[in-house]
């Protein structure tokens, strides 16, 4: 092994600004530079230039100059025998000029070539003699303690994918990868895991401990992340694999590295969770509180539909989706539906204005499936016609198995004439206090306001006029519900503790 000039005449690292004559790695926009023409000792007006521009984030001028200061200084103190150099010359003439040169032979070359034991003791010779942290902070967790010489890995790591980096995104471009952060990361797999070290497990705990304290404070909106397919695992990893694509290789010695990734573990958390407004907010509809779904009449579905559709078409799919999903797997518990029964339950729900669909015994089948759909909007994107007639029948299929005898039938009861309370009277609110069921109502919701919701919908349903609708039992239909109120009062507090 070639030793480099003494100690003392070196620079450190991130103060050193390139001479002239040593930048042997330079950069313009969209291009990095080295003279591969002059080490491989041919002509050619392209093989010198190494196509940065399929990383965005690696083609930013901070970035292009981080590569060359790291380059340059690597050749000019650690590899006198410019080792990394001829190395890389000769993957980008392959990448140029031999059109069977695959991924992997690519990366076999990188792993072979590059991450080889020579240049792996220079780059400990760097960061050995660069490192200037002094890591003293205690952390009662293990998997969660960085040691200098984790940091030291890190950085080492990080001047590796300086070196890689040109090679990579210029491959990328040559062969037109259609996932190049799934292609970056195929090749950092290998700096990953270079070194005694286990740096991604490492990087997943801190992400994860981390997350899981944003998650335990922000509870209410990470309930909210089912629809994005996201909870503290899965952010977790996303997060490290944001540290290793776009924060690793940006890595300098006057920095602390481990600090970084943690404000970017912060950071990634707040744009992706925390600070962005939810895809699936509420959206308004119309003024008028009619709920019609006639032919000549824009029902709240249809006016749904169209709103998401100019917000957001992805959004209106992603609904869509998750709806012919929950549906399904509605059906499959609680199915299957007959169809005559379908047109049935429809017909006789129609009011003289043709809509089969009221307001308030909407809102009572929702709250029962708003579970299954993972959030309180995408609901809203089921078929009326069908998917709202079966959620009724199975909601009433649930209430029966549940031992109850009136809400089952409120729930799909043709709603004669609907009395909206918002309150109950004295006799009903005594009779409520003494229920078992209402000391679990408050420590479940721990909230004035639903539970003033729940009394709303009690008053509501004891002084409203329903008259059953059975498809299967022409004895009960059509007869009028008598809603009792003590037992209307259970068995509502029982569907609000069950859903």
């Amino acid at each position: 092994m070639i030793e480099p000039i003494r100690f003392l005449e070196i620079p450190k690292m991130d103060s050193w600004e390139i001479p002239k004559q040593d930048a042997l790695v330079t950069n313009v926009r969209n291009l990095i530079i080295m003279p591969i023409t002059n080490v491989l000792g041919c002509q050619s007006d392209t093989l010198d230039m190494f196509v940065i521009r399929p990383k965005k984030c690696y083609n930013s001028q901070v970035v292009r100059d981080h590569i060359c200061l790291v380059d340059n200084y690597f050749e000019k103190y650690f590899d006198p025998d410019k080792e990394l150099l001829m190395v890389i010359a000769r993957i980008k003439y392959m990448i140029d000029n031999w059109a069977g040169y695959t991924k992997e032979a690519f990366i076999h070359d990188i792993r072979n070539y590059i991450l080889c034991e020579s240049i792996k003791q220079k780059v400990r010779k760097l960061a050995d003699y660069n490192y200037a942290l002094e890591l003293s902070y205690k952390n009662l967790t293990a998997s969660l303690q960085y040691t200098d010489e984790h940091a030291k890995t890190l950085l080492m790591m990080s001047i590796f994918m300086n070196f890689v980096i040109p090679l990579i995104t210029h491959f990328a471009n040559k062969n037109r990868e259609p996932e190049i952060d799934e292609f970056i990361m195929d090749v950092y797999d290998d700096i990953l895991t270079m070194y005694d070290t286990n740096i991604f497990s490492k990087l997943f705990e801190t992400s994860y401990s981390n997350v899981s304290k944003s998650e335990y404070k922000n509870a209410p909106l990470w309930m909210k992340q089912d629809i994005r397919g996201k909870d503290s695992v899965t952010h977790s990893r996303d997060s490290v694999d944001n540290i290793i694509l776009n924060i690793m290789p940006k890595y300098a010695f006057d920095r602390n590295i481990v600090a970084l990734n943690y404000t970017s573990i912060q950071k990634n958390t707040s744009c992706q969770i925390l600070d962005i407004g939810y895809e699936f907010g509420f959206v308004p509809l119309s003024s008028s509180k009619r709920d019609a779904d006639s032919d000549n009449a824009s029902s709240e579905f249809d006016k749904y539909e169209a709103s998401i559709l100019k917000t957001s078409e992805a959004l209106a799919i992603q609904n869509q989706v998750n709806c012919e999903e929950t549906m399904n797997t509605i059906r499959s518990q609680y199915g299957p539906f007959d169809p005559n029964e379908i047109t049935f339950q429809r017909n006789r729900l129609k009011n003289a204005e043709g809509s089969f669909i009221n307001g308030f015994q909407k809102q009572l089948i929702y709250n029962i499936f708003y579970k299954y759909f993972g959030d309180v909007e995408a609901i809203k994107s089921i078929q009326p016609a069908t998917d709202y007639i079966e959620m009724m029948l199975a909601a009433k299929k649930i209430l029966l198995e549940n031992h109850m005898i009136i809400m089952p039938y409120v729930i799909s009861a043709k709603v004669e004439k609907l009395v909206p309370r918002k309150s109950i009277n004295k006799k009903e609110e005594k009779e409520l206090l003494q229920s078992p069921y209402y000391p679990m109502l408050i420590d479940k919701y721990k909230s004035d306001k639903i539970i003033n919701n729940i009394l709303g919908t009690l008053a509501t349903v004891i002084s409203s006029s329903f008259r059953i609708i059975d498809y299967h039992n022409p004895a009960i239909d059509g007869k009028k519900i008598d809603t009792i109120p003590s037992i209307v009062m259970e068995e509502l507090q029982l569907m609000t503790l069950l859903y």
